[in-house]
């Protein structure tokens, strides 16, 4: 199922992170020191482990979950199974109240990008992020604009040329309104003075396929998510809207094409309410030990991911910050009161 609409006015959320961390979702993180637990963990788990998943599979938070999971594994971090469960719908609502009602329950954890704090501050879901055990961020996801390798659009300013030509003929695919995948658009159109048709898809892996069968025109995805399309020819990368060229891509910035579009989200792993400090402790400690793998480091390599590891209170400030700045932006433009 799918659903098209304009979305200039999710350009707000957006315009938080430009604002406040001089040009993107989180650049203002990136200075802030590693902060690695100091506890020492007195629980360990007891049962199979629940990741859930906030997307369905085959998108850019299922592959970092999925990665997280059999990392914990192999470097025997974790020694009981870990089960990753993915629960779209509702721009992370679904996913993030199932995880709410499992309060106290430390054998529960799910993947948290830009949605955990933007959906409660849109939406009536009777759970904000303070609601959660918020464990760790990880990294930092940066984005391209990819087109289907035949189509005729060879830069972003094509893509834009088009729209000005034709309001909301363009279409662009992506997953839930309020992610970062519909809130690049929408600082494109307000930066051109453009409109797209946006079309929502249950996964990125549902866009791509969206994209390679001609149903949209372009859409923005995690490097990650369309590096062995881009390899195999089938996809082609017209921007990238990371502060300067990603190491490997030889991709120009939205803003060499003259759009001054910057955007990243951070990824990280939370865990419902209501965890003592042992526990919160064990799952920092786990998750930091994956972080040192020559593994995890390749895999950041590989997906264009950049590191960024802060735990428990630094975890917490981080996301107040950004917290407070959505809050301000939302309600100083009128979306949330």
């Amino acid at each position: 199922m799918t659903a098209s609409r304009s979305i200039s006015a999710i350009v707000l959320v957006a315009s938080l992170a430009i604002v406040s961390c001089g040009g993107g979702g989180t650049p203002a993180a990136l200075t802030s020191p590693s902060v690695a637990p100091t506890a020492s963990p007195t629980w360990t788990p007891t049962r199979d482990i629940e990741l859930v998943v906030q997307a369905a599979a085959g998108g850019g938070s299922d592959l970092f979950a999925r990665k997280i999971a059999a990392l914990l594994t192999s470097e025997k971090a974790v020694t009981r199974p870990i089960n990753v469960v993915n629960k779209p719908g509702g721009s992370g609502a679904v996913a993030y109240a199932y995880v709410q009602q499992k309060k106290a329950d430390p054998h529960t954890l799910a993947t948290i990008t830009l949605s955990y704090l933007t959906t409660p501050l849109e939406q009536s879901t009777g759970f904000t992020y303070k609601d959660f055990s918020n464990l760790v961020t990880l990294a930092v996801d940066d984005f391209v604009a990819v087109v289907k390798a035949e189509a005729s659009y060879q830069s972003l300013g094509d893509l834009v040329k088009a729209a000005k030509a034709k309001p909301k003929d363009v279409k662009v695919g992506g997953t839930q309104l309020g992610s970062s995948d519909s809130i690049i658009p929408a600082l494109v159109e307000q930066a051109a003075g453009v409109q797209f048709n946006y079309i929502t898809f249950k996964s990125g892996g549902e866009v791509n396929a969206a994209l390679l069968g001609g149903t949209v025109d372009f859409a923005i995805a995690n490097p990650g998510e369309v590096l062995s399309l881009i390899q195999g020819k089938k996809l082609r990368a017209v921007a990238a809207f990371s502060p300067s060229r990603l190491a490997g891509y030889d991709i120009p910035t939205a803003k060499e094409q003259g759009i001054d579009v910057v955007w990243e989200q951070f990824r990280g792993i939370i865990a419902p309410g209501g965890l003592d400090a042992a526990q919160q402790a064990y799952w920092q400690n786990s998750l930091t030990q994956i972080t040192k793998s020559a593994e995890w480091t390749a895999y950041l390599k590989e997906n264009t991911l950049r590191p960024l590891l802060l735990t428990g209170p630094a975890a917490q400030q981080y996301l107040d910050t950004q917290n407070a700045n959505l809050k301000q932006v939302l309600t100083k433009l009128g979306v949330i009161k």
